[in-house]
């Protein structure tokens, strides 16, 4: 596909440009109260889902294929549309990671059934698109991402990316050997 393997070679720092804001709400402590009848408010610190809290920080690790198992887990027991929303994004993300593209396009194209307006889905199914060379497609999802998200680090490095492939700067350098030759008639 590409001369140099796939687009996404540093799993760590991608990981974390795709999983930054499923982490950070999957990652806050969540405090609730519970009362149940004549019983004693109770406080809950922790994740709410530890599958998918589990599975973030072990993508963000580079544990990639830990990272997917514990997100499917996770993704089973969901407790509403956001975690299901980030645990969605985190499988196309994971699976992008482990090069499975037609999965991490499966989880990618859920995410987006169920929220349009997802950025974070777009820009990783925009990524997916990269890697296999469908560049149009990539261009639409990260103009839709940015007019979403107009200020998203992540997008503006999947911008980076996309151009690197469609339209890349060749190097252009001028060695002027005339000073040096120069020098050597003196001698």
């Amino acid at each position: 596909m590409h001369g140099n393997g796939p687009l996404i070679s540093s799993r760590n720092t991608w990981a974390e440009a795709l999983l930054v804001a499923g982490l950070l709400l999957l990652a806050a402590p969540a405090a609730q109260a519970q009362t149940s009848g004549d019983a004693e408010a109770k406080t809950v610190l922790g994740p709410r889902n530890p599958d998918l809290h589990d599975g973030a920080q072990a993508l963000l690790d580079g544990e990639v294929q830990k990272g997917v198992d514990l997100t499917l887990r996770g993704l089973q027991v969901a407790h509403g549309r956001r975690e299901r929303q980030a645990a969605l994004s985190n499988l196309c993300a994971g699976y992008l990671l482990l090069e499975k593209y037609s999965r991490a396009l499966e989880y990618c194209d859920l995410a987006l059934d169920e929220n349009p307006r997802n950025w974070r889905a777009l820009n990783n199914r925009a990524l997916v698109y990269l890697n296999l060379e469908r560049y149009d497609e990539s261009r639409a999802d990260l103009d839709l991402a940015q007019q979403i998200a107009p200020n998203a680090r992540t997008l503006k490095e999947a911008r980076g990316l996309l151009r690197d492939e469609v339209e890349p700067v060749t190097p252009n350098i001028v060695i002027d050997d005339r000073r040096d030759a120069a020098e050597q008639e003196d001698d």
